[in-house]
């Protein structure tokens, strides 16, 4: 295909802050668009996003390189664009130039070959391997770190379930609400409730409460982002996981911490506990960086971030590697985010073992789960 027009514009993300979004016109899908996220926490291994005039600029000079050349599969997009940057961490197109454009090419090949956007990425993943719709789905339900002006140090207290053909969007919902009347909080950046006390383990004592009263059938586990290069105070994680029986850990040690990891790890399994150690800001979604961290038996999982590597290629790249290393791979969005739905759909096409979205309210975390509501529903008819 052909690109016939390709534009940035500047647009809000869910903080009120300034983003990118990427609109393109091809010869055979049409027009598709992209609007990216942006974290507040980020690892000092992702790559540099421009401001948003910087984008546009590169942009357009972007679109005069790519005018005349027929683009004939997703990979071939990215790596000219790479090629073009010439840096490795894209500090002279920017990382969020590149992956609005190359997510928009991705949605128009699903257009012009009539597919769902997640039949389409699965292809680029794995062609033999059919979608399970087996997902968890890990809801941000009280927010601190960086995401909270108060409260605890700790980043993300977070609540899982299994999709469950939908049953535990609902679920969630009905623990978030709960939680609500409970606490008549604020929220923060990621939808959840913010506390002003500084105590660490009240998030938990106060989700193992509420889930109590709920009662439910579902299983329902809990875990922590906790963001530890962002942390000063030293955090008895092991005492946590053992009085909440926490399934997840990301971050638990600071970001070139790898040895901290795998000693955790070790602990964890030593005591016979199921508990996931998983690298974000350790690993940036950088396949370099996750071959380490599995040289070094660092972690359990990795996350998934488009936006810290900056091409869909390199993420699927990353997806691949913990795939085929039997690490857990889970896809997330960012603190400051649009109602742009990727990776809902990024994530049942890897297969992926769960999926970040922050908690289940305000429309820029709830489209990715309407994403899911909609797939699980109309997938064997027309999409709308």
């Amino acid at each position: 295909m052909k690109i016939l027009f390709l534009k940035g514009i500047k647009i809000l993300d869910s903080r009120g802050e300034e983003t990118l979004k990427v609109v393109m016109k091809t010869d055979r899908g049409g027009w598709s668009s992209v609007s990216l996220p942006q974290g507040k926490s980020k690892g000092k291994k992702e790559v540099i996003s421009l401001k948003v005039n910087e984008s546009l600029k590169r942009i357009k000079e972007i679109f005069s390189f790519l005018a005349n050349k027929k683009i004939s599969s997703q990979e071939q997009l990215d790596r000219l664009l790479l090629k073009l940057d010439g840096t490795e961490n894209k500090r002279n197109l920017g990382g969020n130039t590149i992956l609005g454009i190359s997510l928009s090419l991705a949605k128009n090949f699903a257009q012009s070959r009539k597919q769902e956007l997640y039949q389409y990425l699965k292809e680029l993943i794995n062609k033999k391997e059919k979608i399970s719709f087996n997902l968890k789905l890990l809801f941000n339900l009280i927010n601190g770190g960086l995401h909270s002006p108060s409260g605890p140090s700790i980043q993300e207290y977070l609540l899982l379930t299994n999709l469950d053909k939908g049953r535990g969007i609902w679920l969630a919902s009905k623990i978030y609400h709960s939680l609500g009347k409970k606490l008549k909080a604020g929220l923060g950046d990621e939808g959840g409730f913010i506390l002003r006390e500084r105590d660490n383990e009240l998030p938990l004592r106060l989700l193992k409460q509420i889930v109590k009263k709920i009662n439910s059938s579902q299983k329902i586990r809990f875990g922590l982002d906790v963001a530890a290069s962002n942390i000063k105070e030293k955090i008895n994680i092991l005492k946590l996981v053992e009085k909440y029986n926490l399934l997840y850990l990301e971050d638990p040690k600071k970001e070139n911490n790898f040895a901290g990891f795998r000693k955790l790890r070790e602990e964890l399994k030593s005591q016979g506990k199921d508990t996931l150690v998983v690298g974000d800001d350790l690993t940036a979604t950088n396949p370099q960086r996750i071959k380490r961290a599995i040289r070094e038996k660092s972690i359990d999982g990795i996350i998934v971030k488009p936006n810290q590597i900056g091409s869909l290629t390199e993420a699927i790249e990353a997806i691949k590697i913990a795939k085929k290393n039997k690490l857990k791979v889970i896809i997330s969005h960012r603190s400051g985010e649009t109602c742009d739905n990727f990776i809902a759909d990024l994530a049942l096409a890897s297969n992926a073992w769960g999926l970040k979205s922050g908690a289940p309210s305000r429309s820029e975390r709830n489209s990715k789960y309407n994403r899911l509501l909609e797939i699980l529903n109309l997938r064997n008819g027309p999409m709308v």
